[in-house]
Parts: structure tokens; sequence; C-alpha cells
């Protein structure tokens, strides 16, 4: 119970933390597959030295570890760069909004994995998500480029969802930073090739900014999220993170002066109270 209750912290904190992501699609003037690319090499290299330093080692059990390693690593790297990408093409809040779509897709997709039945509860909780996420974004016009990053945010849902249940399945007593290290390494790796050929050299202000999201977005709020996986269900990780895109859309109005509208704030509200109701059910478990 112990630890239970210290990752459901650990999660929040998290989600407040990692709601600022989206800012930097917006600031650092790269293409999406170059920052996923620089931010996992920082933090990569982070997470390595941190791995070294406190469990004497970077190895993994078996030739199968690293085979499930590389899947997950690409699965990440996709993530980020779709996710990223969806940003790009629309706004902070849509590309948010479209990616939290992932806790609804998990909570269906995890008893394929787990061998778990669907909890009714489970099912609310995700339709409540889902009402939320309708009313956050615009109306639906497949030609205009906020449509573009919805489809964006939705196939980097389908890719974290999956993440995030293999992830919890298979390396559950593998720490978090020693799982990120890997998969951000790969991800580094699969990107170094892109980036040599026809990346830009980044200017002055970016190199900063990127280190902040390699080092604290990436490497230290990535390795709580995984942390927190070790001991939380994937779909409870999913449903309490949908307070992400409301902190995202906070951040924006703050830092970019983005505006939400009524309907923004009625579809955060949804999504705050899925969050809160899943918070109660892992206290009360």
């Amino acid at each position: 119970m112990h630890k239970h209750a210290s990752a459901i912290l650990a999660l929040h904190f998290t989600v407040i933390v990692m709601g600022a992501t989206g800012l930097f699609a917006r600031t650092i003037a790269l293409p999406a597959w170059e920052i996923t690319g620089i931010r996992t090499a920082i933090a990569a290299v982070v997470l390595a030295l941190w791995v070294f330093w406190r469990e004497g080692g970077l190895g993994l059990a078996g030739p199968r570890h690293y085979l499930r390693m590389l899947l997950l690593g690409v699965l990440l790297g996709a993530h980020w760069i779709t996710y990223f990408h969806a940003m790009q093409v629309s706004s902070v809040a849509i590309g948010m909004i479209a990616l939290f779509a992932y806790p609804v897709m998990t909570v269906f997709l995890e008893p394929f994995f787990n061998r778990i039945e669907l909890n009714w509860r489970d099912i609310v909780s995700g339709l409540l998500v889902l009402l939320g996420i309708y009313f956050l974004v615009p109306e639906f016009d497949v030609n205009n480029q906020m449509t573009q990053g919805v489809i964006w945010g939705l196939i980097s849902a389908l890719l974290f969802a999956l993440r995030n249940i293999l992830l919890g399945h298979w390396f559950r007593e593998v720490s978090a930073a020693r799982s990120l290290g890997y998969q951000t390494a790969i991800t580094a790796l699969l990107t170094l090739p892109f980036i040599l050929s026809f990346g830009r050299v980044p200017a002055a202000q970016d190199i900063g900014l990127l280190l902040l999201l390699g080092v604290v977005f990436t490497a230290l709020a990535h390795t709580l999220l995984g942390y927190t996986l070790r001991f939380l269900r994937p779909k409870t990780v999913g449903l309490v993170s949908c307070m992400q895109p409301v902190y995202g859309v906070l951040y924006a109005a703050i830092v970019l002066g983005s505006i939400p509208t009524m309907a923004t704030l009625a579809g955060g509200l949804l999504i705050s109270a899925a969050s809160f109701y899943e918070t109660l059910q892992v206290r009360r478990g």
C-alpha cells in the first residue's frame, strides 16, 4: 500500500512536469524527428551514468530482454515523433488532447495482454475522458491542420498505450531508469543517420532548451513515469495522466498567450474528474 501511495504521488508530480513538454514543440525551431533524436541522446547519456553509478552495471538478463527493449524503444521513439509533429502542425492544445485518447485505448487493450476482465468503472472513466476530449477538439475538418494534428495525436496515443502496457508486462522488475535508458538510446541511434544526413544545426537559444528537455522533461520525468508503471496498472497511469493536457493548455495560455475557450475548460473539467476518480480507486484498492 505504501508503494502504491508513493507511486500515485510520483505520477501526479510527473504529470505536472510533463504538461509543459508541448511548449518545446512550439519554441524549438527543429523538425519533430530531430528534436526527438537529440532529446533522447541527451537523456540516454544521463541515464546511463545514473544507472551505472546506482546499480553498478548496464546489462539486461538475456537476448529476449534486449529484443523486447528494442521494440519498446521503437514504440517510444515513434510516439515522441508523432506527438511533437501533431503539435507542430496544429497547436499544443490539439496535439496534447488528441494524445490523451491513449488512456481509453489502454483500458480496452490491456485485457488482451494481462488476461484481466474489463471493469465497468474503467469503461465509465474512459468514456468520461473521451467526452472531455470531444469538448476540447474543435470542429472536425479533414482538410485543416487542426484535424491533421488530431490524427497524428491519435497515432501517437496508440503507440504510447502499447509501449506502456508492454513495459509494465515485461519489465516490472527492471528499474525505471535502466529501462528508459535503453529505450532512449535505441531511439537516438535510430534517428542518428537522419540527423547526420538531413538535420540542421540547432541555434544557440535552442541548445539550452534541448538540454532542459533531455534532462528534466525526458530523463527525470519519464523515469518517474516508468517507476509508477511498476506498481500501478497501465490504465491507472493513463487515466491519471489525463490531467496532462489540462496543465498543457494552462502552460500554453501563460507562456504562449493561447487562451482556452469555454469548451476547452469544460473538457478539462471532465478529464480532471476522471483523473480524480481513478486516484480514489487506487487509494481504496
